[in-house]
C-alpha cells in the first residue's frame, strides 16, 4: 500500500535498457549489442525485488569490442544507482573473432575442387523449394556449387564462435558448407528439418572430407605445414591472446 517506502528491481532494469538503446548512436555501425528480459516480477501490484537481464554485445574484433563491453557494464552500475539497489554482473562467455589462414585455405580449396558441388535428388530440391515457399523467400533452390576463394574482408559479416580463440592459439582452417536452402532464416525450424535430412546429412558428410583430405595434405606436406605456421604467426604479430573469461571454468549457475 505504500511504494513510496520501497526500491524496484525493475525501474534499474528499465534505466539499464534506456541507457543501451541510447548508446546504441554512438558505436560503430559493426556493434551489436541484444538484450532479454528473463525476470521482471510475477504480478502488477508488488513492486519486484528482483530482476534480472541477459545481455549480449558483438563487434568485429575484441579491440572493438572491448570497449563496448566495458560502458555497458558501467552503464548496469548506473541504472543500479540511479534506483537506489544493490547489482551484480556475471560474464558468462567471451569470444574472440576468427584469424583467418589463407594458406591453409587453398590447401582446403583443391580438395573441395577435387570433391566437386554436392548433387541433390529432385526430392531434396523439391523440399528446399517449399522451405522457400513457406518462409516467403524466392524459390531459388538449394546450392551445393563450390565457390572460388575469395580475398579475406576485413570486416567479414557472419556469426560467432568459440573457434576464434582457438584461432588465435594455433592455426585454424575451417570452411561454409550448404546444409539448407537459399534465403531462409538461419535460426529458424526450416534449417533445423533441413540440417535433420538428406540435404543436411549431405553437407556434413561433405565437410568431414573436406576437412579430412586437408588434414592428411597437412601431415604429409611439411612445405605446407611451414607456411601455414608462417602466415600464422605474421598475423598474430605482437597480439598476446588474453582471453574474455577468467581462468577456470564458468559459472553452472550463472544467474546466481
Amino acid at each position: 500500500m505504500d511504494p513510496w517506502n520501497a526500491r524496484a528491481a525493475n525501474d534499474a532494469l528499465e534505466l539499464y535498457t534506456s541507457g543501451i538503446n541510447a548508446y546504441r548512436e554512438h558505436v560503430k555501425p559493426s556493434v551489436r549489442m541484444h538484450y532479454h528480459i528473463q525476470d521482471a516480477g510475477q504480478v502488477v501490484n508488488v513492486v519486484p525485488d528482483y530482476s534480472r537481464i541477459w545481455v549480449r554485445v558483438r563487434d568485429i574484433t575484441k579491440e572493438g569490442l572491448q570497449p563496448v563491453y566495458d560502458h555497458v557494464r558501467k552503464m548496469a552500475g548506473g541504472a543500479a544507482i540511479m534506483a537506489n539497489v544493490e547489482h551484480k554482473v556475471s560474464l558468462i562467455s567471451g569470444i574472440h573473432d576468427l584469424l583467418p589462414n589463407r594458406t591453409g585455405g587453398a590447401a582446403m580449396q583443391k580438395n573441395l575442387e577435387a570433391l566437386g558441388d554436392i548433387q541433390y535428388t529432385q526430392e531434396e530440391i523439391d523440399f528446399a523449394l517449399e522451405m522457400q515457399r513457406n518462409n516467403g523467400k524466392p524459390k531459388i533452390g538449394i546450392d551445393g556449387k563450390i565457390r572460388s576463394l575469395r580475398e579475406t574482408l576485413k570486416s567479414p559479416g557472419g556469426g560467432s564462435t568459440d573457434v576464434g580463440d582457438v584461432s588465435y592459439n594455433v592455426p585454424v582452417v575451417s570452411l561454409n558448407v550448404t546444409t539448407a536452402p537459399k534465403g531462409v532464416p538461419w535460426h529458424s525450424w526450416s534449417v533445423v528439418a533441413s540440417s535433420g535430412m538428406s540435404i543436411g546429412h549431405k553437407g556434413m558428410l561433405y565437410a568431414a572430407k573436406a576437412l579430412g583430405m586437408t588434414m592428411v595434405d597437412i601431415f604429409k606436406d611439411s612445405r605446407l605445414r611451414d607456411d601455414i605456421k608462417r602466415e600464422f604467426d605474421e598475423r598474430i604479430g605482437e597480439y598476446e591472446y588474453d582471453p574474455f573469461l577468467d581462468p577456470g571454468p564458468p559459472p553452472i549457475n550463472y544467474v546466481d
